[in-house]
């Protein structure tokens, strides 16, 4: 349903990589746009994905509030315009490790998969993760989101 929050356990080298780092074995994270599909920020930028493609090992979180219908266009809309840049492995560990003063006025040039769900959200007038800036937020910290609620793993393991 427009709006739900997908996200996804580790695989291969690369989740393995950025667990170690985010110490959680949630490591990817899009949102679903309708019509099954999800959008998300990955090392190749932003992409337009089914939600079949994400059928293994991922946990849906909808918002305890359902989204009205303005907030489902607005959130379509900034979705697809959001400009915004894959990331390269190098910048996925420097801003994990050492985030500049600067990084504030990059923002929409290189962003994180958490990083581009947080902003959606906050555009349409929701914050996921109180108290924490887009620009810090982790897949696991949705977990914790006050205005989310988990629904149901899919995957290997169930």
């Amino acid at each position: 349903m427009t709006g739900d929050i997908i996200l996804q356990r580790r695989s291969g080298i690369a989740g393995w990589f950025v667990s170690l780092f985010t110490k959680s074995e949630w490591v990817h994270v899009g949102i679903d746009i309708g019509d099954q599909r999800i959008i998300h920020v990955d090392w190749l930028g932003k992409r337009l994905t089914h939600r079949d493609d994400w059928a293994d090992d991922v946990l849906i979180l909808i918002p305890t509030v359902p989204l009205t219908h303005e907030q489902q266009l607005r959130l379509w809309l900034y979705a697809h315009s959001e400009r915004v840049k894959g990331y390269s492995f190098w910048h996925a560990i420097k801003s994990h490790f050492w985030k500049s003063a600067d990084d504030e006025s990059k923002s929409g040039q290189f962003n994180q998969c958490a990083e581009f769900v947080s902003r959606i959200y906050r555009l349409i007038g929701i914050d996921l993760v109180p108290n924490r800036s887009d620009d810090t937020t982790q897949p696991q910290d949705f977990l914790e989101s006050p205005v989310l609620t988990p629904v149901v793993v899919l995957g290997k393991e169930n």
